[in-house]
């Protein structure tokens, strides 16, 4: 009887490896990854997130995320190709809601998706989403229409594909919604839901509402970025100012965070001179830079010492994972000290400790311009300026956490098979602000600014002329 066991153990040993053999081979055949290869790739990226990102529970509790994860390693069950595996990995990973984290497909899966995407760049409002620029037709005329389905997939549900998979902190829906829109909606089209050239889409004309269906063909992303840059040119990423009312009225734009010492010096020496009474700050579309910029942005706003940061902090100096980073720049471990919670904090970074104010102090009225690409270092501003009650602002709610962010060293992974590419942000920002304020959100507009497409197809810019008829009020 024992032998007849072994036997039948044998022949069922067999069978499964045959089984596994054979699953191994279709797989290779068709180009397509194992689920033993896409678990193993799957793995090293949760076990780094688990690893390395020390704010991987700030918004979504370990129960839930455990569960996120579990849930799409169940579902590597059968052969797949890098892009399949990456609409499971970018919902997965989207579900931390960090803004700083990010997978991306393989690049040659990008190269061929940007060979063929809808002609059409976007606008997303209030989830729904218009044409902005239309590329396909030379007299122009989709633009404004709503787009209401693509390849018989209705729009809504698109949408709430795609926000799903976005990156961002919290539950900021303005950032999302940007992170969506523009050239990436055609992106995200093929890379997140499958959909291909050539594209039939529904739109509701613009004035009218009048259903139509036109077919697309596919077009390369230079091109397409080219002309889009004919028929509507980008803002400088420079920064702006200027004096209105004989200098009582100062405007700073702020697109960037770099740079920006010698500029803040001159502005605030010039504001300073002509004795300027109320300064409009725009960082709408900021999406931060230099972290000591925005601390020194604040430092010129109010007349006290004040703490910028209350932690940095990282979970490790070296990763298991650090083998498939490579090219990362090495952390400065001389700027750490270990703390008794085990981890190391950022201690000699330049925000850190008690900052003192910069001169000349600007004591003035301030209205800042904010919306959701207002994000990282941008965010951490706005929340000092909001916690310090120095500003009235203006616009739609800011991209960033207002408790800060995980950002940093961001070592980028390449998971070995799929060649799906990673962001892993290292260190976790904590501005020094008091509770209070919703944790998932960024800093909410004192004046709630909306746009019809109508508007933002001629150009208004409702944040400024409210913010100037605010500046030009008396007291």
């Amino acid at each position: 009887m024992r032998i007849l066991a072994l036997a039948v153990l044998a022949v069922l040993v067999a069978l499964l490896v045959i089984r596994f053999l054979a699953a191994t081979q279709t797989a290779q055949d068709t180009g397509k990854l194992t689920p033993q290869q896409l678990r193993e790739d799957f793995e090293i990226l949760r076990g780094a997130l688990e690893e390395a990102h020390p704010g991987i529970y700030r918004y979504t509790p370990k129960a839930a995320m455990d569960q996120t994860f579990e849930r799409a390693a169940r579902s590597l069950d059968r052969p797949m190709d890098a892009a399949e595996l990456y609409r499971v990995v970018a919902p997965a990973v989207a579900a931390l809601k960090c803004g700083h984290t990010e997978v991306y497909p393989p690049e040659a899966v990008r190269e061929e998706i940007r060979r063929q995407l809808l002609p059409l760049k976007v606008k997303v409002l209030d989830r729904k989403v218009y044409v902005l620029l239309d590329l396909a037709n030379a007299d122009h005329r989709l633009a404004g229409a709503e787009i209401r389905a693509v390849n018989g997939v209705p729009a809504a549900d698109v949408v709430t594909a795609l926000l799903a998979a976005a990156p961002g902190d919290g539950d900021v829906m303005t950032s999302r919604q940007i992170a969506i829109g523009g050239f990436h909606f055609a992106e995200y089209l093929a890379a997140l839901l499958n959909l291909r050239s050539p594209y039939e889409v529904t739109l509701a004309e613009r004035g009218t509402g009048r259903l139509e269906t036109v077919r697309l063909a596919g077009a390369e992303l230079s091109r397409l970025r080219k002309s889009a840059e004919a028929q509507s040119p980008p803002p400088s990423q420079r920064p702006g100012f200027e004096l209105l009312d004989q200098g009582r009225i100062a405007v700073m734009r702020i697109r960037e965070f770099s740079g920006l010492e010698g500029f803040f010096r001159d502005a605030f020496g010039e504001m300073q001179a002509k004795q300027t009474a109320a300064l409009i700050l725009d960082v709408r579309g900021n999406g931060g830079g230099e972290d000591d910029l925005g601390k020194l942005l604040i430092s010129y706003l109010i007349d006290k010492p004040f703490k910028y940061y209350s932690d940095l902090v990282l979970n490790k100096t070296s990763f298991r994972f650090a083998k498939y980073a490579k090219g990362s720049a090495p952390l400065p471990i001389w700027m750490l000290s270990r703390g008794e919670d085990g981890r190391y904090h950022l201690v000699r970074h330049p925000n850190w400790g008690l900052q003192q104010p910069s001169q000349p102090t600007f004591r003035g009225k301030v209205m800042i311009l904010i919306d959701g690409g207002s994000f990282s270092t941008t965010a951490e501003f706005l929340s000092q300026a909001h916690f310090h009650h120095r500003a009235t602002f203006i616009g739609e709610e800011s991209g960033g956490g207002y408790y800060g962010n995980t950002s940093g060293f961001t070592p980028e992974l390449t998971l070995p098979h799929s060649k799906i590419r990673a962001v892993v942000p290292l260190v976790g920002y904590y501005v020094a602000v008091d509770a209070g304020q919703p944790a998932n959100h960024g800093v909410i507009p004192d004046h709630p600014v909306h746009y019809t497409i109508d508007e933002v197809l001629a150009g208004k810019d409702k944040e400024m002329v409210l913010a100037l008829s605010l500046a030009r009020q008396p007291g």
